[in-house]
């Protein structure tokens, strides 16, 4: 299957792309695909604009849709998204899912939908009082929810100025339209997501996608609006589908490990002026290190400039340290300014070139979040270690430079930000391994006097954008100054937040070692 480059988001009735901005926000901490919103003809944006017939609306969807791309769909958008996927030229498309859709809105031939009457009366009310049904709909898109006070809330902050001709017709179509048919046969794997609360969409229709053997995942403690009062879970869901779209034994890897080597090569001579934040967190993982025990062989996992070799020949004096990097330029580096290290090697932490059993202490700060086959790099640090060896583990989590992502979010919608895997993954990783002990994160929080020295910075540590669906193009200055602008809202008194997720592991061969 081809690689996935785009999520595509398409609203239902009565919205616009803004209540996905939520979901966005949580999707773009854990995946590093390009996001975009489509809005519907009368709706957002695109008020001014009838609404077409089915057919040319079809064809100008799908003009608009990117290559490579996922569609997820609400509602009307969730239908529709079906229904392009189900078409004969959406080689596009690589993946469909919807959220509170239905195969036919309005019930009929016993499908459990909104009885025809309550449809026909709620038509009546928006010709007469267009104003009057859209609170309305507001109101039954937050009916049930464990969050419908703030939901409701939020939609009706949310007040559009509504081009009744577009919207009665989109309703017609949202009345009209019958997928049943493409349950079944569809040519892209699909995934359907329902709130369980859901009171425009009833738990019956879910039950009846399963019938047919669609996938279908039920939301707890949510109504119509899941992806707007839970955007965390329906995020996660979003990421185990794309996952489930490699091909088997493929993990889609947002960073060419090769351009990785590269970044961080060429920042070998400018790391140490910059690397405030990762001196303070290699010393916090020495202090997690068992001194009353003595290894003999210890890997420095991703050493860099030798920073952490330094500290570990302080501790174990009489240990044979082993420098591994993937950047040898860092290696070198290390080998003229911190000779601590009795060997350096230049490898990748997923295929060390080690013997097995060889190792007593895996040490490894603010390395491994470039890593994302966790399955294989968890095999092979248990292999590397010897029956009583353990590992010391520093890493970076989603919520790292959150502020950078979300002042990018407002400028466009392209990666900008480096995405890193969540606790959970490295959590589920480590157990099914064999390896014992303790998974944590902590949160820090840095202060800058401006973006640009943050982005001076982060290029000094060789930690810029290095996703391979970011634009290699120049920035162009308007872009950054309205990123300057979205980052100044959230200036503290110290300056401007810089989040980072830090996550610990302290891991042995053998027993929990506490």
């Amino acid at each position: 299957m081809s690689q996935i480059e785009n999520l595509v988001f398409l609203h239902g009735w009565g919205g616009d792309k803004g209540p996905w901005q939520p979901l966005l926000n949580a999707v773009r901490e854990q995946l590093g695909q390009r996001l975009s919103c489509i809005e519907l003809p009368g709706f957002g944006e695109l008020r001014d604009e009838p609404w077409p017939s089915e057919e040319a609306l079809l064809q100008q969807l799908y003009q608009s849709l990117p290559c490579r791309c996922v569609i997820v769909g609400h509602s009307l958008g969730g239908m529709l998204a079906l229904r392009l996927a189900a078409r004969p030229e959406q080689s596009k498309i690589l993946g469909v899912v919807t959220i509170s859709a239905n195969a036919c809105f309005v019930a009929r031939d016993n499908w459990p939908g909104m009885s025809r009457r309550t449809f026909e009366n709620f038509r009546s009310a928006f010709v007469s009082d267009p104003y009057g049904a859209w609170e309305r709909f507001c109101a039954l898109q937050s009916h049930g929810d464990s969050a419908m006070r703030t939901l409701l809330k939020h939609l009706k902050r949310r007040r559009p100025d509504i081009n009744v001709g577009s919207w009665l017709s989109a309703l017609d179509c949202l009345a009209r339209l019958d997928n049943r048919s493409l349950l079944q046969g569809l040519r892209v794997p699909a995934l359907h997501m329902f709130g369980k609360r859901d009171a425009l969409v009833p738990l019956e229709a879910a039950e009846e996608f399963q019938a047919f053997g669609a996938s279908v995942e039920i939301l707890e403690g949510c109504g119509h609006k899941p992806h707007l009062s839970q955007p965390q879970q329906v995020a996660k869901r979003l990421r185990r589908f794309v996952a489930s779209l490699a091909p088997a034994g493929d993990v889609f890897e947002p960073f060419d490990k090769s351009a990785v080597a590269r970044s961080f090569g060429r920042a070998a001579s400018s790391y140490d002026g910059c690397a405030h934040l990762q001196r303070e967190v290699c010393r916090q993982l020495m202090k997690m290190a068992d001194h009353h025990w003595t290894p003999r062989i210890i890997i420095d996992l991703g050493s860099g400039t030798g920073f952490g070799s330094k500290l570990l020949r302080q501790h174990f004096p009489e240990a044979r340290i082993v420098a591994l990097d993937l950047a040898e330029d860092m290696l070198r580096f290390a080998r003229k300014e911190r000779p601590q290290a009795n060997a350096h090697i230049a490898a990748d932490a997923e295929q060390l070139p080690l013997a097995d059993g060889s190792v007593d202490l895996v040490f490894s700060s603010m390395a491994l979040q470039w890593c994302y086959r966790l399955p294989t790099l968890f095999a092979e640090l248990r292999r590397i270690l010897s029956p009583e060896g353990r590992c010391l583990v520093a890493t970076l989590g989603p919520g790292t430079l959150a502020e950078l992502r979300d002042s990018w979010a407002k400028v466009d919608s392209g990666v900008h930000v480096n995405r890193f895997l969540p606790l959970a993954d490295w959590h589920h990783a480590a157990s099914h391994s064999g390896l014992s002990g303790k998974v944590l994160d902590e949160q820090r929080l840095l202060h800058f006097d401006s973006l640009r020295h943050l982005m001076r910075e982060l290029k000094g540590v060789g930690a810029h954008n290095i996703n391979r669906a970011a634009n290699r193009g120049m920035t162009g200055r308007a872009s950054l100054k309205r990123l300057a602008l979205a980052y100044e809202s959230l200036r503290q008194p110290q300056g401007l937040p810089v989040s980072y997720e830090v996550i610990y592991m302290k891991l042995a061969q053998g027993p929990d070692q506490g």
